[in-house]
């Protein structure tokens, strides 16, 4: 401790003095492991701020060097925390502080030679290395936002402040978009200021988004290099920009409406960025691999698909609803049962639609389509079908289980839907864009919403956002002749069909629509179903109909919502 003090009176004592002394420090520092190498430097770092040193030019150089000598140990404390998710709860909050703490302390060293900048004298020297100097501050201020995001933590609006004044002084000095090596003796990769502050911010876009830990360091890792598609721009343009940022507010990145306009904002648009994801989703369905792709060397398996299949989804949302403003909530207290999954949502639609048609009618003038499935698969009526062909002759008894769905407390409503108020550890399947069915109370009918926001308000409280699609959908049976999914069917499932005699039938959703004022036909559909070339024959209800596939309205992870053209009716 002594030794540290005494440090602070002694330039020849320390590291920061010059180039010299950087240079040897760093030589004995490679002599230890890498959290005791970060250790060392976030001493001397931690050191300077508190001391009142004067800056100058030699101990910038320094402190540069120090900088640059430690990447990769830093990088390695950072991976260790993102590899061990099973780690105890005291490991992970004292790493947690030491990474955000080291982080902080280093902004707050290059911010000393940033502030002393005003001082003509020094302003000549300092010059050159500024655009380094800031760019190198927002990476540090980014790592402190992820770290947040790990937490599911807002992210401290003074980490904000500081990230808009920063890119602002790049903007100052006209240097804002000059390209140059961060680290270059680390790496070669290209970087500027207006690429670390776009990674920042578009990385805030996905803080809602429910993301793990892996995942969150992945999309990070993919925004190093997808950063450069991104222009950020002083002037709106309306086809072509779908966020904005105030440099005078704290906080990151919002969507654009009428109010945000003028000086103190930057508008930036993601068509670069979504062509760029949906290509590698497009060779990666072409069999190219994932070491081909250059996503980093822990992107290997599915759940790398499925993470660049929900950034298509939930940026190419953002750009059609950048510009959509919320309708007014009303404050209520109600609770909602919710189903997630298609396949499942089907099946919950088809009671409501059997109840809708059974209604007025003797159980016993019937005849079941599901007997007669029975009857040819084995010859009689499994006591499966009894039990549901008798519970559906009532339509006022519901022959699923309490936990077949979800409970939400309902917090608030508006024209468009509800705000719901959850438990994570209940629900840490959901994601922006998961479709969902959603009904009130027992006598009422399922409807189809899309879950559209995510907030986590404390460790295990989020509010979610619900958009309701429609309150009477209906599902339908589809068969194509063309290209058919293979796909292995259980006795329930041949019940969905709606009475179609076909070997391999689908199930969807229908959902009436408006366009421009104008009613249109849709439909809900597994993704793997969708193809512009074919032509599907449907059963709703009692009526078949050919069809062909035409605009695509939405589309999630694994379902496509998709205008339909009704070719002819068939008898």
């Amino acid at each position: 401790m002594l030794d540290r003090i005494s440090s602070l009176f002694s330039k020849e004592k320390s590291p920061l003095a010059n180039i010299k002394s950087a240079t040897q420090w760093c030589k004995n520092l490679d002599m230890v492991d890498p959290a005791t190498r970060s250790a060392k430097v976030h001493g001397i770092v931690s050191d300077f701020v508190a001391g009142n040193q004067a800056v100058t030019f030699d101990s910038l150089q320094a402190l540069m060097l120090i900088d640059e000598h430690v990447q990769e140990a830093f990088d390695a404390v950072r991976y260790q925390y993102v590899s061990n998710p099973r780690m105890s709860k005291e490991i992970e909050q004292k790493l947690w502080k030491d990474i955000v703490t080291y982080s902080h302390d280093m902004v707050d060293a290059y911010q000393r030679f940033v502030q002393a900048e005003s001082n003509e004298a020094l302003q000549k020297q300092f010059a050159p290395l500024m655009p380094v100097v800031l760019a190198r501050s927002l990476r540090y201020l980014s790592i402190q936002a992820k770290w947040h995001y790990f937490r599911f933590e807002r992210v401290p609006p003074k980490i904000w402040t500081a990230a808009h004044q920063l890119y602002r002084l790049s903007e100052i000095g006209g240097f804002d978009s000059n390209p140059f090596s961060l680290y270059p003796a680390i790496s070669e990769e290209i970087s500027s200021c207006a690429d670390e502050y776009i990674q920042m911010l578009m990385l805030n876009t996905l803080a809602n988004n429910n993301l793990s830990v892996r995942q969150i360091d992945m999309v990070d890792f993919w925004l190093e290099k997808w950063s450069k598609l991104i222009q950020i721009s002083r002037k709106y343009m309306e086809d072509r920009h779908h966020f904005c940022v105030n440099l005078q507010e704290s906080q990151g990145a919002q969507k654009i409406n009428p109010e945000l306009m003028g000086e103190p904002y930057r508008y930036w648009g993601l068509n670069d960025l979504v062509n760029q994801v949906q290509e590698i989703l497009g060779r990666l369905m072409t069999g190219a691999s994932y070491a081909s792709l250059d996503l980093g060397p822990d992107a290997r398996g599915p759940a790398v698909s499925e993470l660049l299949k929900h950034l298509d989804v939930f940026w190419t949302m953002s750009m059609r609803n950048s510009q959509v403003k919320r309708s007014e909530r009303t404050k209520v207290t109600k609770a909602a049962d919710i189903i997630h999954g298609l396949d499942r949502i089907c099946g919950f639609i088809k009671e409501d639609n059997d109840k809708f048609m059974r209604q007025g009618r003797e159980a016993k003038d019937q005849i079941d389509y599901d007997e007669i499935m029975d009857m040819r698969l084995y010859g009689f009526v499994s006591s499966r079908t009894k039990q549901k062909s008798a519970a559906a002759s009532n339509p006022y008894v519901v022959n699923k289980k309490q936990t077949d769905w979800q409970t939400w407390a309902i917090d608030n409503e508006s024209n468009g839907g509800f705000g719901a108020i959850l438990r994570f550890s209940e629900n840490e399947w959901i994601r922006p864009n998961v479709l969902l069915g959603m009904r009130l109370s027992n006598s009422e009918n399922w409807q189809i919403g899309v879950l559209r926001r995510i907030a986590r308000l404390n460790d295990d409280e989020i509010s979610a956002g619900i958009q309701i699609l429609t309150s009477t959908p209906v599902m339908v049976g589809m068969h194509s002749e063309q290209n058919d999914r293979i796909e292995n069917m259980t006795v329930t499932e041949l019940g969905f069909t709606g009475g179609l005699e076909l070997p391999n039938v689908k199930t969807a959703l229908y959902v009436p629509h408006q366009i421009d004022g104008k009613s249109v036909n849709t439909l809900i559909m597994h993704s793997a179903d969708y193809g512009l070339d074919k032509i599907y024959q449907i059963r709703a209800r009692d009526k078949r109909f050919s069809v062909s596939l035409g605009l695509v309205l939405e589309k999630g992870v694994d379902w496509i919502w998709v205008a339909v053209n009704v070719l002819r009716q068939e008898n």
